[in-house]
């Protein structure tokens, strides 16, 4: 019976652990979406803009090739980083679940 308490509190601290992960993945999920976010709507179209008096035709197929490129290029990593944060969050989730059925003792 004393192995009992002390699993629960294991798993607590667990918890504890867990939540701080997914709060850390969240943050920098939130703070990476901003940056991807900019890196795909801002250097193409400001290339249009800045040079819209000296380019050719050609040149805007060109570039709307490049925007093609890193707008998929930034679908791919912010993918990749919403797996991460929701594989942490799901983590937090399973440790309160197993937590919660520690402590009621089913």
């Amino acid at each position: 019976m004393q192995s009992q308490p002390a699993e629960v509190e294991t798993l607590k601290r667990r918890v504890f652990e867990a939540h701080a992960e997914a709060r850390a993945a969240v943050r920098t999920y939130n703070r990476g979406t901003w940056l991807r976010f900019s890196m795909t709507f801002v250097p193409v179209p400001l290339l249009v803009v800045a040079g819209r008096l000296y380019f050719v035709d050609w040149h805007y197929y060109v570039l709307g090739g490049a925007f093609l490129v890193v707008a998929l290029a930034m679908y791919e990593l912010d993918s990749r980083a919403a797996g991460r944060r929701d594989k942490a969050l799901k983590a937090a989730k399973e440790a309160r679940t197993a937590y919660r059925l520690a402590k009621s003792g089913t």
